[in-house]
């Protein structure tokens, strides 16, 4: 393991512990739910946003622990939707994470409220935790994140062009309509995560948008490297070789974004750097 990864698997600990304090037991009524919000939250996840929320904050000159929080509070986020797109009437996945999906074990109607009982618990944990000020201003961004504009738009897309037949095969989907949706349903997230994470430092506007930019154009790669490891429809439709030159052209865009900040976004640029080689590697 590299000095990289160890530190990553710590920043993951470290979210993890405090993850744990803010969940309520599986002990506490009603325990069903609980368990199921547990279950799908310590189900084996990487934390990268919540990674990229902390180092977006250490870029600009924060600290991990005034971060922390909104760190575990994306996470929630993060896990509340894939609970509900594992469902039969969205994705449809019975398996998350090389696990049974929340419904699988719990049934529909407990997963979603599981799913629904993390989402305000992200923000409770933001609205105690953080200052007033600020605290408004990562609710505003990680709210619009989840919305019509970001997330929940995102899916409404996936769901309309799919059920109407798109495809290679079928009706190809044009680049734009596809980037569309994995801009709102992935990127948004990604790019929010990173926002915050500079605002709670109460770092300049333009560092801000040039960290959230960053963001957004990592997430856009992260998902179409996504596709390509799990036979998704990104190079499906537009082939392999597309896909991993879109993801080279995504990241090296994210990595023109952290010039302003120097040797402070080295690990996110590190970051970037990672995902350069896993595209080589699962497109050989």
């Amino acid at each position: 393991m590299s000095d990289l990864d160890t530190y990553f698997a710590r920043l993951r600990n470290s979210v993890d512990k405090r993850l744990n304090a803010y969940l309520p037991s599986g002990k506490e009524a009603p325990r069903i739910v609980h368990r199921a919000m547990r279950y799908s939250v310590f189900s084996g996840g990487k934390r990268i946003r919540p990674i990229l929320a902390i180092e977006a904050c250490l870029a600009c000159g924060g600290r991990v622990n005034e971060v922390l929080p909104i760190a575990c509070a994306i996470e929630l986020i993060h896990t509340y939707s894939l609970i509900h797109d594992d469902l039969p009437s969205m994705d449809d996945d019975d398996y998350r994470r090389n696990k049974l999906a929340c419904h699988k074990v719990f049934g529909e109607s407990i997963a979603i409220l599981a799913g629904d009982s993390l989402l305000p618990l992200a923000f409770n944990i933001v609205s105690k935790e953080i200052t007033p000020k600020i605290g408004l201003e990562i609710i505003k961004e990680l709210s619009g994140a989840v919305g019509t504009k970001g997330m929940t738009g995102g899916q409404a897309l996936d769901l309309e062009f799919f059920a109407r037949g798109y495809g290679k095969k079928a009706r190809p989907i044009k680049p734009s309509a596809l980037n569309r949706i994995n801009r709102l349903k992935t990127s948004r997230l990604f790019e929010a995560s990173t926002r915050v994470g500079a605002i709670v430092t109460g770092a300049k506007a333009e560092d801000i948008d040039a960290i959230a930019n960053f963001g957004a154009a990592f997430g856009s790669a992260f998902q179409i490297l996504d596709d390509i490891i799990d036979g998704g429809i990104y190079p499906e439709i537009f082939g392999m070789r597309k896909a991993r030159n879109d993801v080279k052209i995504l990241l090296g865009r994210a990595k023109g974004f952290l010039r302003p900040f120097g040797r402070s976004s080295e690990r996110l640029n590190k970051l970037a750097d990672y995902l350069m080689e896993r595209a080589d590697i699962k497109t050989k």
